[in-house]
């Protein structure tokens, strides 16, 4: 598992970047919006083969669920850009998100763990 407290890592041995670019919070959901550089790879009929899936706390004590996300290759092909959301929603008062986005490639897992300041814009 890889730290950090930057908002850029370099993710999946090194060959991209995670760059995440903001944090907005609803009454009952948070997303996180990202990008990926250079995009992830894709199969033939345009699904990853990378999964993402989210974890997190915040400084008071709450946990938090995966609740889905998008992504998908910008229209330039540089990079990919995505959304992960995360239930339910943060209560007020709420000053850090502790974040862990895991990757699934080929059956393998690999985290990486990031602390994000509430409210949050890269």
């Amino acid at each position: 598992m890889n730290s950090t407290p930057r908002f850029t890592v370099p993710i999946l041995e090194g060959r991209h970047q995670l760059t995440l670019i903001a944090l907005t919070a609803d009454e009952d959901s948070f997303s996180i919006e990202y990008s990926i550089t250079p995009p992830l790879p894709e199969e033939s009929d345009g699904e990853s083969t990378v999964l993402l899936m989210l974890e997190a706390r915040d400084d008071l004590g709450n946990e938090y669920s995966d609740w889905g996300g998008t992504f998908g290759t910008s229209a330039d092909g540089k990079q990919t850009e995505g959304t992960v959301s995360g239930q339910p929603g943060l209560p007020a008062g709420t000053r850090e998100l502790f974040v862990r986005f895991t990757y699934l490639r080929a059956g393998e897992e690999t985290s990486y763990d990031l602390t994000l300041p509430v409210p949050f814009t890269g």
